[in-house]
């Protein structure tokens, strides 16, 4: 029976990959920095409708106030045999670049691979990383990039950031970097996949009401700053993936038959038109549209080629499409403001 770790479980990856690892039977421990986290994963009404037994002994919290301090997973990992590490810091404007973004994401990795090396048990590692990772820098080439390509680490690592953007992505490069290298190094008993989507749009069910769903949506914020006519205030990649197509693609990969064949990495990120948004919505709901819920909004795009194909593969079918994901996110504000989803 399979014991999966997850980390990052009060956040929009985290936790829908929780939802399908248990709704499709495994047994799942979870991180969380404090009780009170760990009460946002067992309260909430997604969790509450699978039912499960009432000793709770699918789904347990595992405590660590610090997940970059040394030796923090040692003990959570304890019989884990799958750990999927969705719990990287998010680049919110307000953090500071380096020791809430940059350091974080590369000492919480480190520290997590460090303390699996001393577990027999452990057979996977999936790393949520971004698509930011496999970008060359400077302006957007016509040349496709895949989750296997490597950017060049610049030398010296910078030590400080202008903004949070910046040390997020030098933060993802390097995370990758130091997983190819600490497999060259230790040569593990386990193997390691990273995943690698654009922007993540698609329904939350961490968001509990209306402000959450418009300001705590994760990366769903973006998209509802669109949908309800305001204009992104900085250009965002041309490169989404589905939030479903993301769970999917972490378990696949998580219980790959034989990992040491075929593609390391996954990469998710369909292209998409921002400015076919609010058609999609006029379709989709023609009476929110008319009443002034959902208005037209702007966000200019960065174009982005990037190669997808394996991911696909794995999935044995296509992504779900840009207006799925439109439709996700606005039938659910509209479900919190108590309006009409058609």
């Amino acid at each position: 029976m399979a014991v999966i770790l997850i980390t990052g479980a009060t956040g929009l990856i985290g936790f829908r990959v929780l939802l399908a690892a248990l709704e499709a039977g495994h047994t799942v421990r979870y991180t969380a920095r404090s009780e009170e986290k760990a009460s946002v994963v067992t309260s909430n009404p997604a969790i509450r409708k699978l039912a499960l037994d009432e000793g709770g002994s699918r789904l347990s919290s595992f405590i660590i106030p610090d997940l970059s301090a040394h030796g923090a997973f040692d003990t959570a990992l304890e019989g884990v045999t799958h750990v999927i590490h969705a719990g990287s810091p998010v680049p919110y404007p307000d953090y500071d670049p380096i020791t809430q973004v940059f350091q974080p994401t590369v000492k919480i990795s480190k520290g997590l691979l460090a303390s699996a090396l001393k577990v027999p048990s452990i057979k996977r590692v999936i790393i949520t990383s971004s698509i930011v990772a496999n970008l060359p820098a400077g302006p957007p080439s016509e040349t496709s990039v895949s989750a296997s390509a490597r950017v060049p680490l610049p030398d010296p690592i910078p030590s400080k950031f202008d903004h949070v953007a910046e040390a997020y992505l030098f933060g993802k490069v390097l995370e990758l970097h130091n997983a190819d290298e600490f497999v060259k190094a230790h040569n593990p008993h386990f193997t390691i996949s990273h995943v690698l989507p654009g922007y993540v749009f698609g329904r939350n069910e961490l968001a509990l009401d209306a402000a959450m769903a418009q300001t705590q949506n994760s990366s769903n914020n973006l998209l509802m700053i669109a949908l309800t006519g305001g204009e992104l205030p900085f250009p965002a990649h041309d490169a989404f993936a589905h939030i479903d197509d993301v769970a999917d693609v972490h378990l696949r990969a998580a219980f790959l038959d034989d990992p040491k064949t075929g593609p390391k990495d996954f990469g998710i990120a369909t292209k998409v038109d921002y400015g076919t948004i609010f058609s999609h919505l006029e379709k989709a709901f023609p009476e929110a549209v008319a009443a002034g819920i959902f208005k037209r909004g702007k966000i200019t795009p960065i174009p982005v080629n990037y190669d997808s194909s394996d991911a696909e593969k794995l999935l044995g079918r296509k992504f779900k499409t840009f207006e799925t994901a439109i439709i996700d996110v606005a039938s659910q504000y509209l479900e919190k403001v108590g309006g009409n989803s058609a």
